[in-house]
């Protein structure tokens, strides 16, 4: 089977620049559309492998680059930047563009939403907002957390830093707050980014990415703690579409979702809330990036079949 690629360019509702989007997609008998929602600080490109995988099983796959992140930029200067004031909020509003590019690209076919760390923060608010979509099939949350009692002390922070130093500067202190800690139940580790996945070739590769693990600026940590903030409130958990599937999943070792709790949180906040179809899969010694694991093929397969389960129900 033929894999095509396709890229797109989209203005972004931040004003800040256009996004870059790729799609993969079978050369005949497209069964839905996977929409990837990428993480923080890295790329749409890094899926390529798992985009090819599911292209196998019938699924077209789009993901674009969020604004500030990979090639959608002005310069380099712009990674990490997404406006002045509510960039998160242009995240959700860009994957709406993205989504309705594709309706355009494949009439009448279903949609299932993935959304990985960051990602998975703008896929939970993206689904409040339009999970009423009867072209959404399902809704994948990969690598969550649960609510942090500290969001709204670091929306304060890094406002007042963006305030005093300005929204494009990068603060190493806010990153080291945030992030320091990911490491701490890793015996000897060899980068900051071992949390990331216990494949170092894979950890190696996002180290050497000039496009992973940049510094968000004042700003844009402002913007991240806020969309955090905004998914993890009761009304976040009310306004979600009770009869649209969702399957949160992640690595046990995932110190993002605290290790599962965070994910187990947000599994039991969606079922009080009267979701009907929830699911929740935790991969054993597996860390935040699932599908960037050595076993990520068992992943690749278990996306697949539970998104086609809901595209052909």
């Amino acid at each position: 089977m033929e894999v095509i690629r396709k890229e797109y360019s989209v203005p972004s509702s931040s004003g800040v620049a256009n996004l870059f989007v790729r799609s993969w997609e079978p050369d005949s008998g497209i069964k839905g559309v996977f929409q990837i929602i990428h993480g923080m600080a890295e790329h749409g490109e890094r899926y390529e492998d798992m985009a090819r995988f599911l292209c196998e099983k019938g699924l077209a796959v789009v993901v674009d680059d969020h604004v500030g992140h990979g090639k959608s930029v002005n310069s380099d200067d712009d990674l990490g930047y997404f406006g002045e004031k509510d960039g998160w909020n242009a995240f959700v509003e860009d994957e709406k563009a993205v989504t309705e590019l594709m309706k355009k690209e494949y009439p009448d076919t279903p949609f299932i939403i993935f959304g990985h760390s960051m990602g998975s923060f703008i896929g939970r608010e993206y689904i409040r907002r339009y999970g009423n979509d009867p072209a959404i099939k399902g809704a994948i949350i990969c690598g969550t957390s649960g609510k942090n009692p500290a969001a709204p002390i670091a929306i304060a922070m890094a406002g007042a830093i963006a305030k005093i130093k300005g929204s494009k500067y990068k603060s190493k202190f806010i990153d080291k707050l945030a992030f320091s800690a990911y490491n701490d139940k890793i015996e000897e580790p060899r980068t900051a980014f071992d949390w990331l996945s216990t494949d170092t070739d894979q950890v190696d590769k996002y180290v050497a990415d000039d496009y992973c693990g940049f510094l968000f600026s004042a700003a844009g940590y402002r913007d991240l703690f806020t969309i955090l903030n905004t998914v993890s409130g009761k009304a976040w958990y009310n306004g979600i579409n009770k009869d649209l599937p969702i399957l949160l999943t992640a690595g046990q070792n995932d110190p993002v979702g605290s290790y599962a709790k965070g994910v187990h949180e947000v599994f039991n906040g969606l079922k009080a809330a009267g979701v009907k179809d929830v699911v929740i899969k935790i991969y054993p010694g597996m860390r935040h990036e699932i599908h960037n694991e050595k076993d990520n093929r068992k992943v690749y397969e278990d996306f697949a079949s539970w998104s086609l389960a809901k595209i052909e129900k």
